[in-house]
């Protein structure tokens, strides 16, 4: 576990940093070209922007490497004298209690000493990254999210890490927007008004609110002018020491930091974020099959011709981050395990369930930094998906076989499992790129699936466990696999560990069913083109427009006022009849129904996510 909490990047967490064992000669050399083109593509040489340093020098790096690994090994190493204490001969465990590591006699004090490393580790790696900054952010990002590995110490003490950096001076801010955006031009000639104090900030940038002069409030991000270099620096580093020590490492991260490289240019570049987002919108209001539909999350757009590379205007999300919700729940009197937090929790995964299996199964455009920072709460538990800076393009082929890997996990988990759908399994991964170790039993292609895509409480096949860090868990088996399931796990990862701090069962491959069905029928030739080069609503046409302006009425347009009428109809006197209720109805009987409906809500949804 611990060796995961000091490796793990958040896109790493696909497979909980799906290990892959060792690459061979002719992979690494490929996976080398790979991360070559990942770096040197679409960067251009151009002035320094305000505040940015130099890059950083080979000593330099060295120097960030040795201070991280300088204060994150010893944590390892307290962690292995408690585990190994107990066989220990009597000079050693003089000489360990010496050096104030305590050893533990009897179970109620090792529980004690656990405790105790717990706050002290995490408080050693919270201040280790908040000193060094850069892509080791990222590192206590990912196990923030992780609440099913972690210990909470770890996954509350780095929370913070989301939204909650050190923000830019004010003046700094103001400057980067005028010489981004304005040529030089005062921020007034933009905004009526602009927050000084930070919505959020983070790694790589902070997010202002602001009211635009035509009144539209807004979110403008601004990139940290002296982030880069240090980013690309770290970034560098952990995949030569990957690289290096390839042999050495029980896993191979070396794939995982290429996939991250690649993912960092792009979450350097706000414009392709802006380009991202307008893809991320489309893909989540279109069905698999490619039917315009409601979207299933809101996704801020960017306000047209207001982004540079280092500055985006955007919608303004009134909402709260999903890492801070437990907190304005206790504020408002609701506890953990009540009907309306169950109610809104399964609200939540149903929203991103549905966002998710959108994007991989039918436009293959994946929102790919899906952490809880980046999930946004707004009224009626309505999720909003923020971010957009790490995507990925996933080919059709891929997306094809994604899709029969969920309709196999599905079956296996509606019949128990069968030496038919093992073999099933086994080909499945094969065809994605994913191998095993030689001595892998033949139901580790099943079990991984079903870690990604299953019920996490049904029981995996061949002895092997769904605790990612077990030392039986499929991921122990991999010897390697295709960059494209180290953004596409992080999703997976991330709705199951949801359900399960909610304590609820959520198969994904039930979920994601219909919607696989969808993709396999569309085939390799789709049903339509890319979603997000069609209209979410429909255009008006020339034609369209003459008609109404000759006086002539379109059926279609008629249906769809009166659908639009009735629908407003409808929520005009369901509110209307709550303010009389309020008024006739006792405050008693109120709330007394208030409780029974939600009550009653919840078994519905119960039922629903269980069918």
């Amino acid at each position: 576990m611990i060796l995961a909490l000091a490796l793990s990047q958040p896109s790493s967490s696909a497979l909980s940093s799906p290990p892959s064992g060792r690459i061979g000669p002719h992979s690494a050399r490929r996976a080398s070209a790979q991360c070559m083109a990942a770096g040197s593509v679409g960067v251009q040489p151009e002035p320094l922007p305000l505040g940015d340093e130099a890059p950083l020098t080979p000593a330099a790096r060295v120097k960030r490497a040795l201070t991280f690994w300088g204060r994150v090994v010893p944590i390892l190493g307290a962690y292995k004298v408690v585990e190994v204490a107990a066989d220990l001969p009597a000079p050693l465990r003089l000489a360990v209690g010496l050096s104030g590591v305590r050893i533990p006699e009897t179970e109620t004090e090792s529980g004690e000493v656990y405790e105790e490393l717990h706050e002290w580790g995490s408080q050693r790696l919270e201040s280790t990254i908040q000193e060094l900054k850069g892509f080791y952010v990222k590192t206590g990002q990912v196990i923030s999210t992780r609440v099913d590995l972690f210990p909470e110490q770890y996954t509350s003490r780095l929370a913070s890490l989301q939204d909650s950096l050190d923000p830019m001076p004010a003046a700094v801010v103001r400057e980067v927007i005028e010489r981004e955006l304005l040529q030089g031009e005062p921020i007034s000639s933009l905004f009526a008004s602009f927050d000084d104090e930070p919505l959020g900030a983070a790694s790589i940038a902070q997010v202002h609110g602001a009211t635009l002069l035509d009144g539209r409030r807004v979110a403008v991000k601004v990139q940290r002018p002296n982030c880069e270099p240090k980013l690309k620096g770290d970034i560098s580093n952990l995949k030569r020491f990957a690289k290096a020590l390839g042999k050495a490492l029980p896993v191979d991260y070396y794939t995982v930091f290429c996939e991250l490289e690649r993912a960092l240019y792009g979450e350097l570049d706000f414009l392709q974020e802006a380009q991202s987002a307008l893809k991320v919108h489309a893909s989540v209001s279109h069905t698999a099959g490619g039917k315009p539909a409601e979207p299933a999350v809101a996704v801020p757009l960017p306000v047209p011709g207001l982004a540079s590379r280092r500055v985006l205007v955007m919608d303004f999300i009134p909402g709260t981050p999903l890492n801070k919700m437990a907190a304005v729940l206790e504020e408002r009197g609701i506890k953990p395990g009540s009907p309306e937090s169950e109610l809104a929790g399964r609200r939540i995964l149903a929203q991103l369930t549905e966002a998710f299996g959108r994007m991989m199964l039918g436009a293959g455009f994946i929102h790919g930094d899906p952490h809880p920072g980046n999930i946004f709460l707004m009224e009626g538990a309505r999720v909003a998906l923020i971010d957009c800076g790490q995507v990925k393009q996933i080919s059709t082929d891929f997306r094809l076989k994604l899709a029969q890997a969920v309709l196999s996990v599905d079956e296996w988990q509606q019949t128990g499992g069968s030496p038919e759908l093992v073999q099933r399994a086994k080909e499945s991964m094969a065809e994605f790129g994913v191998t095993f170790v030689d001595d892998a039993p033949d139901e580790a292609a099943a079990a991984l699936a079903l870690l990604l895509f299953g019920d996490p409480d049904a029981p995996m096949p061949g002895g092997f466990s769904n605790a990612e860090l077990s030392p039986d868990s499929p991921i122990k088996a991999i010897a390697s696999f295709p960059q494209e399931l180290v953004l596409l796990g992080r999703a997976t990862i991330l709705i199951k560990g949801i359900a399960k701090r909610l304590g609820v069962r959520w198969s994904l491959a039930a979920k994601w069913k219909p919607a696989a069905e969808a993709a396999l029928e569309c085939g390799v030739d789709g049903c339509t083109m890319p979603v997000w080069s069609s209209p979410v609503q429909p255009a008006v046409t020339p034609a369209a427009s003459a008609a109404r302006a000759a006086g002539r009425t379109r059926f279609a347009e008629v249906a769809s006022s009166l659908s639009a009428a009735g629908k407003l109809l409808g929520s005009w006197a369901i509110g209307r009849s709550g303010a009389a209720a309020r008024y006739v109805v006792p405050e008693p009987i109120r709330a007394r129904a208030k409780k029974v409906a939600l009550r009653v809500a919840t078994r519905v949804a119960r039922a629903r996510d269980t069918a």
